[in-house]
C-alpha cells in the first residue's frame, strides 16, 4: 500500500441556499470590507452575480467585480485579475463559476501578496508563503481539484497547461449550492458530470490510491452514476442534481488523497491548446481511459461495475470490466454525446504535442502503469 497522508483544508458547505452563508465567511475573511469577485460573465445571463453582489453589498461590504474572461481564458486573464488583486489590496477574493474561473480566481490569491510575476510562477518560481484567502462558489457538477494546493492554466506564450503547486492555492472555503447549477442544459450538467466521475474512477485505480480514498471514491463513483440515470430519466429533478453535487464532492475528496488519470491529462492538455470543452473531452475520453486502466488494474475496474448499479454476479473480472465500458458508453449513446476526438476537427498530427503536455502533468506519475509520450500518443489514438 501507498503511504497514507491525510489533511483537507477548505471548509466546505454543501446544500440548497448555502450561498447565503457567504456575507458572514465575506466578514470573517476580510474586516475591512473589501472583496475582489471574480465571476464568469455568463452568469449574467441568470442573475447570479447581481445576487451575490447584492448578498455582499447589503452587509455593506465593498465589491470590485473582475469578469473580463472570455471563452478561452489564459494565463494573460489571470495576470489581469492578478493586477487588479494586488491594486486594489482587497485582502479576499471570492470565486465565482466553473473551473476556468476559480482557477484565475487560485492564481490570483496565491500570487497577489509576493513580488512574483506569473509567468515566472508557471516556469517553477514560489510564489512565497503569504496568499490571499479565497472562497469558492463553483457552479458546474465537478471540481476535483477542490482540496488540493494548485491551480492549473493554458499558457499564453504557448498554449501549454501548466499545474502549479503552492501553499495557499487551495480555497479557505467552498460554498456548493445546488441551485446555482440549476441554469445548466441536460447535456451540459451530463457532461460535467462525466468529467466528476472520471476523475473519480481514475482516482480509484491509481497506484496512489488508499484504503480510505478507496471507500470514499466508491461511494463518489454510485452517486455520480446514479445521478447521471436521474438526469437522464429527469432532466429537471432538481434532487439529481444534489445528488450530482454530493457525489463530486466525494470525488474530489477521493481525488485528494489518490490521483486522477491519463483521461484527466489529456483533457487538461486539450482543452489549453484547442480550446475544446473539458467536459466534452472527459465524456470521450473515460471509456478509454477504464479500457486502459484495465490492462493493469484488472480487479479495480470490475469492481465499478455494481457501483455503477449494473449486475455482474456470475462474471469474470474480465467480463465486468468490459460491462462497465458498456454502461458507460450506453449512457454517452442516450445522452448524443461526441465519442471521438475527430469530432472536434482536431488534427491527429498536431496532438503529438498534446501528449508531451498531457506526459509532463505530474500527476501522471500515479497511473496504474508507467507510461511515456508516445504511450499518452497511443492512448490518444484510440480515442480518435
Amino acid at each position: 500500500m501507498a503511504d497514507f497522508h491525510f489533511r483537507v483544508k477548505p471548509k466546505v458547505w454543501i446544500g440548497p441556499d448555502t450561498l447565503l452563508k457567504l456575507p458572514l465567511l465575506a466578514g470573517e475573511y476580510s474586516p475591512e470590507g473589501r472583496v475582489l469577485l471574480i465571476v464568469d460573465p455568463l452568469l449574467y445571463e441568470t442573475k447570479t452575480i447581481d445576487r451575490v453582489r447584492s448578498l455582499l453589498e447589503d452587509r455593506g461590504l465593498q465589491i470590485l467585480v473582475f469578469d473580463e474572461i472570455p471563452e478561452r481564458a489564459t494565463s494573460r486573464n489571470a495576470e489581469d485579475a492578478l493586477r487588479i488583486a494586488r491594486g486594489s489590496k482587497s485582502p479576499l477574493v471570492i470565486g465565482l463559476g466553473g473551473i476556468k474561473t476559480l482557477m484565475l480566481a487560485r492564481a490570483a490569491a496565491s500570487i497577489a501578496p509576493c513580488r512574483q510575476d506569473l509567468d515566472a510562477v508557471l516556469d517553477g518560481a514560489q510564489a512565497g508563503p503569504s496568499y490571499l484567502p479565497l472562497i469558492e462558489i463553483p457552479t458546474s457538477f465537478r471540481h476535483g481539484f477542490l482540496t488540493e494546493e494548485c491551480f492549473f492554466l493554458p499558457d499564453a506564450r504557448d498554449g501549454r497547461v501548466r499545474l502549479v503547486r503552492s501553499v495557499g492555492a487551495a480555497p479557505s472555503a467552498v460554498l456548493v449550492d445546488p441551485n446555482l447549477s440549476a441554469g445548466h442544459s441536460p447535456k451540459v450538467a451530463a457532461s460535467c458530470l462525466i468529467d466528476g466521475l472520471m476523475g473519480a474512477i481514475e482516482s480509484y485505480v491509481s497506484s496512489k490510491s488508499s484504503f480510505l480514498s478507496d471507500l470514499v471514491l466508491e461511494k463518489a463513483v454510485s452517486s455520480l452514476a446514479s445521478s447521471l440515470n436521474q438526469l437522464i430519466a429527469r432532466p429537471d429533478d432538481p434532487t439529481a442534481r444534489t445528488e450530482a453535487w454530493k457525489g463530486s464532492f466525494l470525488a474530489s475528496l477521493g481525488q485528494g488523497m489518490s490521483a486522477p488519470g491519463i483521461g484527466t491529462a489529456v483533457a487538461l492538455a486539450a482543452n489549453a491548446k484547442w480550446g475544446v470543452p473539458k467536459a466534452s473531452l472527459a465524456a470521450i475520453l473515460l471509456p478509454y481511459s477504464i479500457e486502459f486502466a484495465a490492462k493493469s488494474r484488472l480487479e479495480k475496474v470490475a469492481a465499478l461495475c455494481p457501483l455503477l448499479g449494473e449486475d455482474s454476479s456470475g462474471y469474470t473480472p474480465s467480463e465486468a470490466a468490459a460491462k462497465t465500458t458498456e454502461w458507460l458508453r450506453t449512457k454517452l449513446g442516450v445522452l448524443r454525446i461526441p465519442s471521438r476526438l475527430k469530432d472536434f476537427d482536431l488534427s491527429l498530427d498536431r496532438l503529438v504535442e498534446t501528449a508531451r503536455d498531457a506526459r509532463e502533468l505530474d500527476f501522471v506519475n500515479h497511473l496504474p502503469r508507467a507510461v511515456s509520450v508516445d504511450d499518452v500518443f497511443d492512448f490518444m489514438k484510440t480515442a480518435y
